[in-house]
């Protein structure tokens, strides 16, 4: 009797059933993989939905952050931060009462009829002029002292001025 490679066909058999055995291990295995993969990508996209409703809700609250910022800086003269950095128009007699103040104050706060004067214009209307340079997003300081109204220009601002020419002054103003 003549034996095989393998030996005796019982040990072709066991081969076999050894080999289909790893095979079954190792599709039970896969198995396993794709599960936990189908999972993580459940979670996966689970967590993106959650993080576009974030998303959202932050651009929701960007936005109403940037309407308070506005709507403070309406009623304190002060301008937002994105305010601070677009340009400015302002008419050719707010100009000149801008560079009166920028000028001027420098040095000390000034008041109204400082400013009116070299205008020639009544307080009343320069008074005006400032509360529209205000509106429109230029920070001028108040400090009331013994029944006196002082301006002057905020310094970075004065600094942003100088640096960058926000209110588009050119050498014919004035």
């Amino acid at each position: 009797m003549e034996r095989g490679l393998l030996g005796s066909p019982n040990a072709l058999e066991k081969l076999k059933e050894d080999f289909t055995s790893a095979l079954q291990g190792i599709r039970e295995e896969f198995d396993d993989h794709l599960e936990s993969i189908n999972d993580n990508t459940n979670e996966i996209q689970a967590n993106y939905e959650y993080l576009c409703r974030l998303d959202a809700k932050i651009d929701r609250l960007s936005d109403q952050i940037a309407s308070m910022k506005s709507l403070l800086s309406r009623f304190t003269g002060m301008p937002a931060e994105n305010e601070s950095r677009k340009e400015i128009s302002l008419t050719e007699k707010e100009k000149e009462v801008f560079l009166i103040l920028y000028t001027a104050s420098n040095e000390r706060p000034i008041t109204y009829s400082d400013i009116s004067k070299p205008l020639r214009e009544s307080d009343f209307l320069v008074r005006s002029y400032i509360t529209n340079l205000i509106e429109k997003g230029v920070p001028i300081r108040k400090q009331y002292l013994q029944g006196k109204t002082y301006l002057f220009l905020d310094n970075a601002f004065r600094e942003q001025q100088a640096k960058t020419n926000l209110l588009r002054i050119n050498q014919m103003t004035l």
